[in-house]
Formats: structure tokens, C-alpha cells, sequence
């Protein structure tokens, strides 16, 4: 994954989070536009279409930014060659993940990447944000993008958009988050954490 790649991620996604709701209603499937030589291993069934969030923190000469989101990766970057062998696939298929990138956006626009990780995404790992979003009851949270939209470098912008049409988002009012957001911000980063923790197990 390309540097640009990292730094544009979560723009990406919430640029075209619209378009891919918007699709999931259409009677007709987009194409497949990867290079036909990747395989992709199909993912188990999922209820959740998009998944990403951003937390940025602010520091003297830029912002520390991490990102984690739902993404296909190469099955060598999730699973160890032990895993690989053990189930027969082949490492440079692509399977759905969590992926994490950790980097550092300085104020005279260089990029330092930091941290790149992935674990599988599975029905329970899908079945544990599920649980947390749930039991935190963050729906009541839900601005639905509005935020989105006027805050500029939000501390935090979180999107979980399922098939169903449904969606969940969550922007930080601020570049900062307040005694209640500091709290939505590290419950979903402990999840973030227990997932990939869970996965050296």
C-alpha cells in the first residue's frame, strides 16, 4: 500500500460511501474492476458494507492519524505462514480484513507512516462491534454526516454503513474531543486494540 494511498483513505471512503449506499439498492451488481489476476477469497456473510474510522490528535508541528477500517488485503498480511500452509490458501489472494495505518501528517504536508497491520475480518469479529456499538448504545449518537460535512480535521469521524441501508456516523464536534467524546473515542480504539490483541492469541 502507497503512501498517497494511506494519506487519502479515509477520504476515500467517506467520499464515496454516497455512491456505494446508493449502489446497494440497484438491481444490478457493479463489475469487478480488480486485476483478474488477484483472488479474492469471498467473505462470509456480513452485514456491514463500510467500516472506517479516523481519530486524529493534535501535536506541536502536525497530527498523529490513525486509521482502521474494513479492507481487502492480501491473505500473507493477515496470517502467518503457519496459517497459510495450515489452510491451504494462497498468500496473495485477497481476503476481507481490519486494517490499521498509523502515520504522522506534518503541518508542511510531509507524511510519515508509522504502523500498518492486519487481522481476518470475521462474522465474530463483525459480532464484537456489533456487541460494543450495542452496548454503548453509540446509534444515539448518530449525526448522520452532518458533522461531517462542516468540521474541518475532526478529532475523530467514524462510518459503519450496512447492506441493509442503514448507517451510523459519528464526527467529533472538534479537532479536540470533550470529556463525552474522549469517552465514544476510546471505547471503539479498546475494540480497535482487543481485536488485533485477540488475533496473536
Amino acid at each position: 500500500m502507497t503512501k498517497i494511498y494511506r494519506k487519502n483513505l479515509y477520504r476515500a471512503v467517506f467520499l464515496l460511501a454516497p455512491l456505494l449506499l446508493f449502489d446497494a439498492g440497484c438491481t444490478q451488481a457493479a463489475p469487478d474492476t480488480r486485476p483478474s489476476h488477484q483472488t479474492v477469497i469471498p467473505a462470509e456473510a456480513s452485514s456491514v458494507q463500510i467500516f472506517s474510522m479516523e481519530f486524529r490528535h493534535p501535536v506541536a508541528d502536525g497530527a498523529l492519524v490513525r486509521i482502521v477500517c474494513q479492507i481487502d488485503a492480501p491473505v500473507k498480511n493477515a496470517l502467518s505462514a503457519e496459517e497459510i500452509t495450515a489452510k491451504g490458501l494462497d498468500p496473495n489472494s485477497f481476503i476481507s480484513c481490519l486494517g490499521e495505518f498509523v502515520g504522522k501528517e506534518f503541518t508542511d504536508g510531509r507524511h510519515l507512516d508509522i504502523r500498518e497491520r492486519y487481522v481476518p475480518w470475521t462474522p465474530e469479529l463483525e459480532a464484537s462491534l456489533h456487541a460494543v456499538i450495542a452496548a454503548k448504545n453509540l446509534a444515539a449518537e448518530n449525526d448522520y454526516g452532518a458533522r461531517a460535512d462542516t468540521v474541518a480535521n475532526p478529532a475523530y469521524n467514524i462510518l459503519v454503513a450496512y447492506k441493509d441501508g442503514r448507517s451510523l456516523h459519528i464526527t467529533s464536534e472538534g479537532e479536540t474531543v470533550n470529556k463525552h467524546e474522549a469517552a465514544i473515542e476510546d471505547i471503539l480504539l479498546t475494540w480497535t486494540d482487543n481485536a488485533f490483541d485477540a488475533a496473536k492469541e
